[in-house]
């Protein structure tokens, strides 16, 4: 396919959905993320995109804020449509874990929210201190808690002494964890939110069994702050693209075929 087309099938993609991703218009496309990512800097130099982590949104959108680190992050809204046929194949098989009537944690963060959709069909009591997957669960018979503080709009979350006082009442025999990066090196893992990192490690003591759940784009990428070990989790749900990590015995990485 010739640059200009490629161009013209990204932008009409990008008018669709406001959002995209590198790895989706690759393989929409048939076509290297390197050549992916070629286009989408040529189309930034002509003022038709902006590029953000892992993707590209509109030139005029209002999508990003800078954080403690100085970098340009995406808001949730739009980091819910980053990889996600990755986040749901993790969600499928983490999912498998949980038996109806049990009690689950859901973190913060877009990677949990088609896990919550999928635990709706299990009839369990889902606890969670995030409005987005309130807003995921909304018109379901969901047997949802939420835990309440004060809100944080760009994370979408509930949070501070009032919200870790509430849920250091509950014991769960399921907490699934999100992460901003992890390493693999000192077996890390990152929370770029001051406002999320005691809420983790909170659900993450009162829990039973506690799995992480992260995508690719999280190898890449280490957090503010470290709330836990590769060691505090019984599964980390994760995909690869195959290169040459070594990872801990309970890694178990998502089949994407």
């Amino acid at each position: 396919m010739i640059a200009s087309a490629r161009h013209l099938y990204i932008m009409n993609r990008l008018n669709e959905q406001g959002i995209v991703d590198y790895k989706t218009i690759a393989s929409e496309m048939n076509i290297s993320e390197a050549t992916v990512r070629r286009d989408f800097e040529k189309l930034e130099n002509q003022g038709k995109l902006k590029r953000v982590q892992g993707g590209a949104v509109g030139s005029e959108a209002d999508g990003s804020e800078t954080n403690e680190a100085g970098e340009a992050e995406l808001t949730m809204r739009l980091k819910h449509t980053l990889n996600s046929s990755e986040k749901l194949a993790i969600a499928q098989e983490a999912a498998e874990l949980v038996q109806p009537g049990q009690c689950v944690f859901l973190d913060s963060g877009t990677t949990l929210i088609p896990l919550a959709d999928l635990l709706v069909k299990k009839n369990v009591q889902i606890v969670t201190y995030s409005s987005l997957i309130l807003k995921s669960l909304y018109n379901t018979n969901a047997n949802l808690i939420i835990i309440g503080g004060k809100y944080s709009k760009p994370d979408g979350m509930f949070y501070g002494p009032l919200a870790e006082s509430t849920l250091r009442q509950f014991n769960f025999d399921h907490a699934f964890i999100g992460c901003s990066g992890v390493d693999i090196k000192t077996g890390s893992v990152f929370s770029t939110e001051l406002a999320e990192f005691h809420m983790k490690q909170i659900a993450i003591e009162n829990s039973d069994h506690v799995s992480l759940l992260m995508d690719e784009s999280k190898f890449q990428k280490k957090g503010l702050l470290k709330f836990a070990s590769f060691g505090d989790f019984d599964v980390v749900f994760c995909t690869t693209t195959g290169q040459n990590r070594v990872l801990p015995d309970n890694f178990r990485v998502v089949n994407m075929e």
